[in-house]
């Protein structure tokens, strides 16, 4: 999938929106796991507000 360079830029920031499904896909990728483990261990941390 192809993302627009403003989400990826948007995803690499310490504040970005966790919320946005697409910048958890980004951030998962760059990971190099699946967005399922990615929201996995984001709720395995405490981050589950997403």
């Amino acid at each position: 999938m192809i993302h627009k360079p403003e989400k990826v830029k948007e995803a690499f920031q310490i504040k970005a929106n966790l919320g946005d499904r697409e910048i958890r896909m980004i951030r998962a990728s760059a990971m190099g796991i699946s967005l399922y483990e990615y929201e996995k261990t984001l709720r395995a941390i405490g981050r589950d507000d997403f």
